[in-house]
């Protein structure tokens, strides 16, 4: 069970220097089955969705139902990061139709560094007359447990705004959850 509100306050308390979202909320029912190919390719291109995530979308035609989850989270200290959250159910309701619901979210985002101020007392013969401070900055990272808040925040996010988009579809994509 993920606590929504204390990690949505963990998440809240990073600052960002990218932070790049994209959601694609897609429910297509009555898919001709010799067309399904044809209608993935056109969702993939024009949603600049990565080739291995077509290909998992693409492997709904050959069962009659197929639930599909796919996480990823690439975290570099300092550099470009990425969250990719997709759900994907298809079900064939005959031999020559097939129904798609798809929920793909992806986050680029880059953690700004931490600011790290160091005060160094001057003294002259025991006596305080001033302080010099020197500011650095040093890459933040992410612990395990951190990365976890991270991933859960946002897979929710993704799963809600799906949910607010498609409520008649959300008990396909919901299971698991």
């Amino acid at each position: 069970v993920v606590s929504t509100q204390s990690t949505g306050e963990q998440v809240r308390g990073l600052t960002f220097d990218k932070f790049e979202e994209k959601f694609l909320s897609q429910v297509m029912e009555g898919i001709n089955l010799y067309d399904f190919e044809k209608v993935v390719e056109r969702l993939a291109n024009r949603h600049s969705l990565p080739a291995d995530k077509k290909e998992e979308i693409l492997d709904g035609q050959y069962a009659a139902k197929n639930y599909l989850v796919s996480k990823e989270f690439v975290f570099n200290v300092g550099q470009d990061s990425q969250l990719v959250y997709m759900k994907v159910a298809t079900i064939k309701t005959s031999d020559s139709k097939i129904d798609l619901a798809l929920m793909y979210y992806r986050l680029d985002f880059k953690l700004a560094p931490m600011k790290i101020e160091t005060r160094r007392k001057k003294r002259f013969l025991g006596i305080k007359t001033g302080t010099r401070t020197s500011i650095h900055y040093e890459p933040r990272n992410l612990s395990e447990k951190d990365q976890d808040c991270f991933t859960n925040f946002f897979r929710y996010k993704a799963l809600k705004g799906f949910l607010l988009e498609n409520p008649a579809a959300g008990n396909q994509l919901t299971q698991g959850l």
